[in-house]
């Protein structure tokens, strides 16, 4: 009976997040913002702690463990049934796992301690994330500007460099399988062709599903510098090409410009690259360390698969 118990609380809790996600997922955003991101864990946890007290299935730590099996379950469906993308749980995870615990310990401490009102507060909790989010949409979220600036030494002169930079054609994902984004989702790059080398001119790149964009020439010193502005299109991304939520050039997360220096130094050449990224929603302080994280790592698997194809002996 017991385990019979727990498993009816579990599964309430992670039909709870699947019930609160449909139902903000409705909204234009309502998925992108703190009532989603922190209410539904908070609210699942203080549900599960609340009746596993109420249900004597055990004390705080049996709580505990049942919000965070009632998040798994929730994240498990979000996945597999409701198209979730990879990246958006994985960034979503260890917040809502966090918060889930802490949610259950205030459950379990309202029904150790609440008496028969018990049921009114863990009422409120269940629609508190639906109240805020009416509220948060009046919130016009910020705009966090990040730079990433990242360097390696490459043992090739500055024109092989250069060439690799303005033609890396013929990409295989073995060659950038250290990222995270890509390992998490991200399409991997198939090529970049400089058509224009000029400022004004235009390098147009082609990733895999589908995804194909250009990026426009803002400074063009041949062997030393170049950088570039983003120029995506509507279709640039085809569906389900990548999470919508954090869709490169859309509502919450934007590539604005990228710059590669090259600098000889001793017998070869140090390659650094310049990425500026926007983010823009009301949870930039979780939202900002994590595209600060993954940025950064792409960006050093990128210059790391740069310094693979010039060293090569074929490069030269």
């Amino acid at each position: 009976m017991w385990c019979l118990a727990a498993i009816f609380v579990m599964g309430l809790g992670g039909l709870y997040g699947v019930a609160i996600h449909q139902a903000l997922g409705r909204t234009t955003g309502g998925l992108m913002r703190i009532s989603f991101l922190v209410g539904a864990p908070l609210a699942i946890g203080v549900m599960v702690g609340y009746l596993s007290l109420r249900r004597r299935l055990g004390g705080w730590a049996t709580a505990t463990v049942l919000s965070q099996l009632s998040v798994g379950l929730f994240v498990f469906i979000a996945g597999a049934l409701l198209r979730e993308g990879v990246i958006c749980i994985v960034m979503a995870a260890p917040l809502f796992l966090v918060l889930a615990v802490v949610g259950a310990l205030v459950g379990a401490i309202v029904g150790a301690f609440s008496g028969r009102h018990g049921s009114k507060v863990m009422s409120f909790a269940l629609v508190l994330p639906l109240l805020a989010a009416s509220a948060e949409s009046e919130v016009t979220p910020p705009t966090l500007r990040l730079t990433t600036i990242e360097s390696i030494h490459i043992e090739a002169s500055p024109e092989v460099v250069w060439q690799h930079i303005n033609f890396p054609t013929g990409i295989q994902p073995e060659e950038l399988l250290e990222g995270v984004a890509y390992r998490i989702g991200v399409p991997f790059p198939i090529e970049a062709r400089t058509l224009e080398g000029r400022v004004g001119g235009t390098r147009q790149l082609v990733w895999q599903r589908g995804v194909r964009f250009e990026e426009v020439i803002t400074a063009w010193e041949p062997g030393r510098h170049i950088a570039w502005r983003y120029n995506f299109a509507p279709d640039s991304f085809p569906a389900g090409s990548l999470d919508d939520h954090i869709a490169i050039g859309g509502q919450y997360f934007d590539l604005t410009r990228t710059s590669y220096t090259l600098t000889p130094e001793g017998t070869g050449t140090r390659l650094t690259v310049d990425v500026g990224t926007n983010v823009t929603t009301t949870f930039n302080w979780y939202a900002g360390p994590w595209a600060r994280y993954l940025v950064g790592d792409t960006a050093r698997t990128i210059l790391k698969f740069y310094k693979n194809r010039c060293e090569r002996p074929a490069a030269a």
